[in-house]
């Protein structure tokens, strides 16, 4: 995700909204972990959501995808 917001000359900072897909809900704090170590106390909003595709591709299929919405304000 940095490198990608990277492209358009943001960071994470700029993240203000995620939707979290998870194979299995209980990793939240997995998700939760990784959040508090990389966005430097200015945490996003979250929505975290269960859902039945992610076994596709067996054991080692998806586990987790998350979706972000960031915001850059205009400068004057």
């Amino acid at each position: 995700m940095e490198r990608r917001l990277a492209f358009v000359g943001l960071t994470l900072e700029n993240v203000v909204q995620m939707d979290c897909l998870f194979r299995d809900v209980w990793n939240i704090p997995v998700m939760e972990k990784v959040i508090r170590e990389r966005f430097n106390g200015k945490y996003p909003v979250r929505k975290s959501i269960q859902t039945n595709f992610a076994h596709t591709g067996g054991e080692k299929g998806l586990l987790f995808q998350a979706d972000a919405v960031a915001y850059c304000g205009t400068t004057n």
